[in-house]
C-alpha cells in the first residue's frame, strides 16, 4: 500500500503504515488532542539516534480527514517538545533521541518592535542583552522585526522559512500585544515572555527582578541549563 501512495504522501519505511494508527474517541478529549497524543506515542516509539523522516502533513491530514493547518499546529507542538523537526521544503523529521534529551531549543526567535528599538535605549539594551546571553550558550537567535503590530509576527511564523524557529521569546510585551501572544499559543508556537510585569492570561511569563535576572531566565527557563 505504501508503494501506491503518491510521492508527496509516501510513508517512511521505518514508520508504521498510517492505516495502523487508530485514533481513540473519548468524549472528554478533542479529536485534535487525540491525534496529537497518538502521533506523540508513535514518534517516541520509533525515533532512533539519527534524524529520520516522519509522516508528511498532507499524509496525516488525508488519513485522519482533518485540515492540514490542524496537523501543522500539532507538529509545531511536538516540535516544541523536541520530538519533531521541520525543515525547508515542508519536510518533517524525527528528532534523534540524544538531541531531544538535551531539551534545548536550537533557534530562538525574538520579536523586536522597530520603533521601540529605535527610540527606547532601555528596550534596545534588553534586546541586545538577550542576544548576548543566547549567543553565549551556542544557540542561534533570529530577530523578527515588526512595525505595525503583532499581526506581522503571526504572518512570519506561518511562513515556511521560519519553521526552524523552535521558540519565541517576547521581551516586555504590553497590553496591546496580548491578543498576538494568545494567537501564537493557539497555533502551537512555544512562547516565553520576559518583562517587568506579567500580563494576565499569558502563560510562561517571567518577571525580571533582583532574584531572577535576565541571564538566569535565559539559562534556566529558556535554555534549560541547570
Amino acid at each position: 500500500m505504501k508503494e501506491l501512495l503518491s510521492h508527496h504522501c509516501r510513508i517512511p519505511a521505518e514508520l508504521p503504515n498510517l492505516d495502523k494508527l487508530v485514533c481513540p474517541t473519548k468524549p472528554s478529549v478533542t479529536r485534535s488532542a487525540s491525534i496529537q497524543s497518538l502521533l506523540r506515542r508513535t514518534a517516541l516509539k520509533n525515533r532512533k539516534d539519527r534524524l529520520q523522516p516522519f509522516y508528511s502533513i498532507r499524509a496525516v491530514a488525508d488519513h485522519f480527514h482533518i485540515p492540514p493547518a490542524t496537523v501543522s499546529r500539532i507538529y509545531r507542538r511536538l516540535s516544541s517538545e523536541r520530538l519533531l523537526r521541520t525543515v525547508w521544503g515542508s519536510k518533517t523529521l524525527l528528532e534523534p533521541i540524544e538531541l531531544a534529551k538535551r531539551n534545548q531549543p536550537r533557534t530562538v526567535g525574538v520579536p523586536v518592535a522597530l520603533s521601540r528599538f529605535t527610540n527606547s535605549p532601555a528596550y534596545r539594551q534588553l534586546i541586545l542583552d538577550l542576544q548576548r546571553e543566547i549567543w553565549n550558550q551556542g544557540v542561534k537567535e533570529h530577530f523578527m522585526f515588526f512595525e505595525n503590530g503583532g499581526e506581522e509576527i503571526i504572518s512570519l511564523c506561518k511562513q515556511q522559512h521560519f519553521s526552524e524557529v523552535d521558540m519565541i521569546v517576547w521581551l516586555s510585551p504590553d497590553v496591546s500585544d496580548k491578543q498576538t501572544l494568545l494567537r501564537l499559543h493557539d497555533i502551537g508556537i512555544c512562547l516565553i515572555c520576559v518583562g517587568d510585569a506579567p500580563l494576565s492570561g499569558i502563560k510562561d511569563y517571567y518577571t525580571i527582578s533582583p532574584a531572577l535576572s535576565l541571564r538566569k531566565i535565559v539559562r534556566e527557563r529558556i535554555l534549560k541549563i541547570q
